[in-house]
């Protein structure tokens, strides 16, 4: 019983660390994403939302499992429940974002390339 407390601390502490760096890859992406549809030239806005998708992967991502193994460990409630569906939606749209970026992204290249042979 002692065991399942510690690991309950322990997975309580490490979201409470990893929060910091949710909020930090949220706002990277949303400040980089804007800048980069400021910028005229394709080459540079495809750099740039790249390195705000990493970012933002890299830096949530941890919360996200954290966050799964912690609500999973204790009783379910109403209140985790709708943070976890909010949290997952929140990252999906996003990461479904990335995918299609690079999806489009990958076919200009190619289509540049195409063109300048």
């Amino acid at each position: 019983m002692k065991n399942s407390q510690d690991n309950k601390g322990i997975l309580s502490l490490l979201l409470k660390n990893s929060i910091v760096q949710f909020i930090a890859g949220m706002l990277s992406l949303s400040i980089i994403l804007r800048i980069s549809q400021s910028v005229d030239y394709q080459l540079i806005e495809i750099i740039l939302k790249s390195l705000g998708y990493g970012f933002f992967c890299y830096l949530t991502t941890p919360f996200v499992i954290y966050w799964l193994a912690y609500v999973s460990q204790g009783i379910a409630t109403a209140k985790k429940l709708t943070i976890t569906v909010a949290l997952i939606a929140l990252y999906s749209y996003i990461i479904w974002d990335a995918y299609f970026f690079f999806r489009s992204a990958f076919a200009q290249l190619a289509q540049g390339l195409s063109s300048s042979l």
